[in-house]
């Protein structure tokens, strides 16, 4: 399956992008990530914001522990907020995390239906959510629903690999990003692992909320 949809993407983008595909060449096939328990995603996405790889999976292991072992939104409540501050998580990430446990519902019922539906249609409502903007849906989007063809125009790591490599002016706005970025479609998060490989860098803690 990894192979065959590299091969449609690398196909793709010598049709669509010769800039793209050059550098897509120089890595080697990239799979996308597979899907994950979505209520353990967004608080994992949450207590990564703003933070370093390694310390966002640090405070994400004391979330963790502090919670019992696992990551629901009923042990989540039940660690409450003073838990969750002594694991390692500010206030206004403590806050993000209570609001999505009351958001997710009894075990994540309400969460699990809404990722039921078209990503198009329930971006709005997990952009309403406290504490998860734009990056932090497209990380979701990516990492946690598996989706193939996503693009993140405000994370920085991505921004800087398309300046480097495909000629963008420096500190764009996101639009130009995007639209930069739509004729990959439908390959963009494969675009995306592309362009961060590039950098040899991780999504996680490229961007803010």
């Amino acid at each position: 399956m990894m192979k065959r949809l590299d091969r449609e993407f690398r196909a793709h983008l010598a049709q669509s992008d010769p800039a793209m595909c050059h550098l897509v060449k120089q890595n080697q096939a990239l799979a996308l990530p597979a899907r994950r328990p979505p209520f353990e995603g967004l608080v994992r996405i949450v207590a990564g914001q703003q933070l370093s790889v390694k310390a966002a999976s640090t405070v994400f292991a004391r979330v963790t522990e502090a919670c019992g072992g696992r990551v629901s939104p009923e042990s989540v409540r039940r660690c409450g907020p003073l838990g969750l501050r002594a694991a390692g998580l500010s206030q206004a990430k403590v806050l993000s995390v209570l609001a999505l446990s009351e958001f997710a519902g009894p075990g994540a019922r309400r969460l699990l239906n809404a990722c039921e539906r078209p990503w198009d249609e329930i971006r709005p409502q997990f952009l309403a959510l406290r504490g998860i903007g734009p990056w932090s849906a497209d990380m979701f989007a990516m990492f946690v629903l598996g989706l193939p063809d996503v693009f993140a125009p405000g994370d920085l790591g991505l921004r800087m690999a398309m300046e480097r490599h495909l000629g963008l002016a420096k500190n764009q706005k996101p639009a130009i990003y995007d639209r930069r970025a739509l004729v990959w479609a439908p390959y963009r998060t494969l675009a995306c692992l592309h362009l961060w490989e590039s950098l040899k860098l991780s999504p996680a803690g490229t961007a803010g909320s």
